[in-house]
């Protein structure tokens, strides 16, 4: 029997989607010890991964509960396609949850904010939420606040549930890993971290060994984390135009000490920031699978 924080490293599926697939669609059934904490077998496993993997495949949650529920076997194997955007496929209730979340966060309600975090993140695996819902949703809220239909303190609201969100999510995918040290952080100056603290879960996820040092981390610290954790390569969350500078400082600094670890660049600022440094994937999906790649591969050339 695994408690709910261990159900979510084996399957992938954060906390919070567990207890609303559980409460929504009723496919799963979790036991409850004495003090009333949910507890999941090996069967109950197994039904979160079959949707879990229906759901990245394109599938709806509901459509995902329904297959896996009735023990459609073949459309668990073989998922159809999903007509949708090339982007992704469609998925009306995104929609709805995302407006819901940013017109609670005008009313500064913060049930209504968590309710919907918990809906968006129920809407696939971590990386797919990240990009499809939770970036867009965090994007309406700053063109709500530019626009004056949110007030600052509603602003604020939002943005430290998604934070506290984050935290949990990069807590869950693991406290130790054997796979390769990465330290992921945003240069001096840099206050923007939501993107930076999602990849830095999405590679632990991975099993990277992710030493996470937040924003505003000033250049000789970089140098200190990166030796103190032996770390084979760094991440620089470049999310403005205004990071650049402090960007290629830290970069330039890590590369005049000793040997340094390969740097990377991920954020919307990111492109082309110097010759040696390499910039990453634009969606958090994409970006994670392909540093998990390149560090692995090195890991390898090295041996």
């Amino acid at each position: 029997m695994y408690t709910i924080k261990r159900a979510a490293q084996i399957t992938g599926v954060p906390e919070t989607s567990l207890r609303t697939w559980e409460r929504r669609y009723g496919v799963f059934a979790p036991h409850r010890n004495e003090s009333g904490y949910r507890l999941y077998d090996q069967e109950s496993l197994a039904l979160i991964s079959s949707m879990r993997r229906l759901v990245d495949g394109g599938w709806s949650p509901a459509a995902a509960a329904k297959a896996v529920g009735s023990d459609t076997t073949s459309a668990i194997r073989h998922p159809a396609p999903v007509q949708g955007t090339a982007s992704g496929p469609v998925q009306p209730e995104a929609a709805t949850y995302l407006d819901r979340f940013v017109g609670a966060a005008a009313h500064m309600d913060i049930a209504g904010i968590e309710e919907n975090l918990d809906a968006g993140f129920a809407l696939g695996s971590f990386e797919h939420v990240v990009d499809s819902w939770l970036f867009p949703a965090l994007q309406a809220l700053g063109d709500g606040w530019a626009k004056g239909e949110i007030d600052v303190a509603g602003e604020h609201l939002a943005s430290h549930a998604v934070h506290r969100r984050l935290s949990a999510a990069f807590d869950a995918a693991g406290t130790r890993s054997r796979g390769p040290a990465v330290v992921v952080g945003l240069p001096p100056g840099s206050h923007h971290e939501f993107g930076a603290l999602a990849f830095a879960t999405a590679i632990r996820r991975r099993g990277l060994n992710v030493l996470y040092l937040g924003a505003n981390v000033p250049v000789r610290s970089w140098e200190s984390a990166v030796r103190s954790h032996g770390a084979r390569a760094t991440v620089l969350g470049v999310v403005t135009p205004e990071d650049r500078p402090a960007a290629v400082m830290v970069a330039e600094h890590l590369a005049s000490h000793g040997s340094p670890p390969a740097v990377y660049a991920g954020g919307a600022s990111a492109a082309n920031l110097t010759a040696n440094v390499r910039g990453l994937a634009s969606n958090i999906g994409s970006a994670a699978h392909q540093l998990d790649q390149l560090t692995h591969e090195t890991s390898t050339a090295e041996l």
